[in-house]
């Protein structure tokens, strides 16, 4: 069966996001918005063949773990898995 999943990774707390605070600053420049915070982050889509959803849902975990986010400074979050 062929499985589709959404992950998002983002910096974790504490860490500083250039790309975070250099938009926040256009924002300011240009008075679009004084008071925004913003967080910049990665989106990606899996597609992949498993057995069953928990075969595919622990090859995900493997995947973001080892591939998709660097442990040390971020975090991610399998949004959505679906069989497809």
């Amino acid at each position: 069966m062929k499985y589709y999943a959404e992950i998002k990774v983002t910096l974790k707390d504490g860490i500083k996001d250039p790309q975070g605070l250099a938009a926040e600053t256009v924002l300011k420049r240009t008075g679009i918005n004084e008071s925004a915070s913003i967080r910049a982050g990665k989106f990606f889509e899996i597609e992949l063949e498993a057995a069953k959803k928990e075969e595919a849902l622990e090859n995900i975990q493997t995947i973001c773990e080892e591939v998709l986010s660097n442990p040390c400074l971020e975090k991610y979050e399998i949004l959505k898995v679906k069989q497809v």
